[in-house]
């Protein structure tokens, strides 16, 4: 016990002694519980609190003393980046004419990448200039400029992602298939990573325990995300599969959509329709639901078209001399005319009738005709089956013409106009059934008979 009291009575007689040593023992008290800052930080603590601000008041100042600094330099140092750098290297991509340098600038590689310079200055900044602050304070700062850091680092992965992409355009390979839904995909998975990383940054956990715990949200994920892992599914399926491809004309009718495939992508289709319109279909309908492609049609070479014509039956005959010399007379028909008669005979031995040589004549005229493409099936021909409508003709081509449709559409009339003009010429008539009109008529015309007798 008196060891004890012995050094308590000499510091209370000190302190009675000398009443400014309370005071100075306060502030070495202070002093050897304050943490060590930047030599230029402690020397504004110190200034500051030399002329009578409080502690508390000090390390306020200080810190934001410490941030406007920082921030004039991450400003200083992205204004150096923005125009001059930056500037430099527009200058360079343009004089060179670099294709994988314009494309790289076109979406933004550079700006993103150089923006990680100033995150760098400012993590560094907070490592050394903010110590000695609250820890707390520190934590938020660095946990901000690691997410910072982390989201332009995704940013530049899309950079560069996008650029691939755009490359790819590029080629001759990107006619056949599109790689847009895998560029999708894999902007997905570095985004669900970057998330990941954030989040465990913020939640100071280590990111391989958060993504254990995600297994228990994935039946949750996997609704939410249900389009899109339909779609991966299916882009998948259609590229493997070779189905459609960007600047094919595709018709889906249960989604109204005729037209061009314009693009293609994770989830959806887009059609620019006949009629300018534009139809989204999603990609996971391709699958599931039928569509045509116009796509073989178009690299064969030829688009087919049929017409048919109904013959009446009772205006069939014998060719006699006095048809074959007003074919060879009449403008519409003399070039093919010989060479009709001459296909007639050899199709007929026993002597052809006005119907057969329509049908020679028309053959000859389809092989002969320009726009029609003669390394295909071409030609005219009888239907087997009579009805009561009469004789059924048919006329089968391919047109040199496959992708404008009012060419197409032009040249399937000439055909249809030229067969109806040469059917009177051979003495034949094209059936239809009577209208309302003509009948109405032949009642008069038998009424003023009657009416006569």
């Amino acid at each position: 016990m008196n060891i004890i009291s012995t050094p308590l009575a000499l510091l209370h007689s000190a302190l009675a002694a000398d009443p400014t040593l309370a005071a100075r023992i306060h502030t070495v008290a202070h002093a050897q519980s304050h943490s060590p800052r930047f030599w230029i930080v402690e020397d504004l603590w110190q200034w500051l609190h030399s002329h009578g601000i409080g502690p508390g008041w000090s390390s306020a100042i200080a810190f934001l003393a410490v941030c406007a600094g920082l921030a004039l330099a991450v400003w200083l140092v992205d204004f150096i980046i923005s125009h001059f750098i930056i500037s430099f290297i527009e200058r360079r991509v343009r004089r060179h004419k670099n294709p994988i340098g314009a494309i790289l600038y076109n979406r933004k590689f550079f700006d993103r990448t150089l923006y990680l310079i100033p995150l760098g200055v400012l993590l560094l900044g907070l490592e050394t200039f903010f110590r000695g602050f609250a820890p707390a304070l520190n934590t938020a700062a660095r946990i901000v400029t690691e997410s910072a850091m982390i989201f332009t680092l995704l940013l530049v992965f899309f950079s560069m992602l996008d650029a691939l992409n755009d490359a790819y355009q590029r080629s001759p390979e990107a006619q056949k298939r599109s790689i847009k839904g895998y560029i999708q995909i894999g902007k997905i998975i570095l985004a669900f990573f970057a998330a990941i990383l954030i989040a465990a940054d913020i939640l100071q956990k280590n990111p391989a325990s958060l993504l254990v715990g995600l297994g228990a949200v994935a039946a949750v994920l996997s609704l939410v995300f249900r389009d899109t892992l339909l779609g991966f599914v299916a882009s998948i399926q259609l590229s493997a599969q070779d189905m459609v491809r960007p600047g094919d004309w595709i018709e889906m009718p249960g989604k109204k959509a005729d037209g061009m495939v314009l693009d293609i992508n994770l989830n959806s289709v887009k059609v620019q329709n006949w009629d300018n319109t534009v139809t989204m279909i999603p990609i996971y309908s391709m699958v599931s639901e039928s569509f045509i492609n116009w796509r073989c049609m178009e690299t064969s070479g030829g688009r087919r078209f049929i017409c048919r014509f109904q013959l009446d039956a009772n205006t069939v005959r014998p060719a006699g001399d006095e048809l074959l010399a007003r074919i060879g007379s009449d403008p519409l028909t003399a070039s093919e005319s010989k060479a009709a008669a001459e296909l007639a005979r050899s199709s007929s031995p026993q002597g052809p009738t006005n119907l057969a040589l329509f049908r020679a004549h028309i053959e000859v005229w389809l092989f002969r005709n320009p726009q029609l493409n003669h390394q295909m099936l071409t030609f005219a021909r009888y239907l087997s089956d009579m009805t009561d409508k009469g004789i059924g003709f048919e006329v089968y081509a391919f047109t040199n013409n496959t992708e404008d449709e009012y060419v197409y559409d032009a040249v399937k009339r000439s055909v249809v106009e030229y067969v109806i003009a040469c059917v009177p010429v051979f003495g034949l008539r094209l059936y239809q059934s009577p209208s309302g009109a003509e009948i109405a008529e032949a009642l008069r015309g038998r009424q003023g008979t009657a009416d006569g007798r």
